[in-house]
């Protein structure tokens, strides 16, 4: 995480920085990202940089979690019915929103997608374990799905959250140009989705 040094800078230059490190690591995954780059383009100088952070590592993390925090807040609205609707519902919501926020801001997106595409397990993993930001929504989701008897018992945790992640994947980034009709796109979530739905609910013996 960053150092004392880059929370005493002023608001505006530490959000400058941060800009400039986001379009990097949008255009990059982490070992491709280059942080002679992120300084030249930001304009300051690579020593001052090793004052506010003490390696790539260092503020990518700070970057990763800054953006995960801020797709946090944007899908907040849908965490606040999380108590009022079932697990599928849940989840229609949650990727048409997820969705919304990639086209809304799409550095950030790219930033978690090539978080996720990282060929740096070593990274990623120091990552999802220090941050916990592996999907435990979706993990608590699921369990109260089964607790609700909405899915399946003997349905796998893992399969399921594999199958989602990917689907949703494919949903949002093939979807990003402009020309994308919002309503239509939505309603073809939704069918997407409710086929994965019928895989999940209980089945009669």
């Amino acid at each position: 995480m960053p150092k004392a040094t880059f929370f005493n800078l002023p608001r505006e230059k530490q959000e400058h920085i941060f800009r400039h490190a986001v379009q990097e690591f949008a255009l990059h995954p982490y070992e491709q990202a280059s942080l002679t780059e992120i300084v030249n383009q930001a304009g300051i100088a690579k020593g001052s940089m090793y004052q506010y952070f003490e390696d790539k590592k260092d503020l990518y993390k700070y970057v990763v979690d800054k953006v995960y925090q801020h797709k946090r807040k944007f899908l907040q609205p849908v965490w606040a019915l999380k108590d009022n609707v079932d697990f599928f519902e849940f989840a229609s919501m949650y990727y048409r929103r997820s969705w919304h926020y990639a086209r809304q801001h799409p550095e950030h997106h790219r930033v978690i997608v090539n978080f996720w595409d990282s060929r740096d397990d070593a990274v990623r993993d120091e990552i999802l374990h220090e941050k916990q930001i592996r999907s435990y929504e979706f993990a608590y989701m699921l369990e109260q799905g089964f607790k609700s008897g909405v899915i399946d018992p003997r349905t796998d945790k893992e399969a399921a959250w594999f199958v989602y992640h990917a689907v949703a994947k494919a949903l949002i980034d093939n979807f990003l140009a402009p020309d994308v009709n919002a309503d239509s796109h939505e309603t073809f979530i939704n069918a997407v989705l409710s086929l994965l739905e019928q895989g999940l609910r209980p089945r009669k013996e």
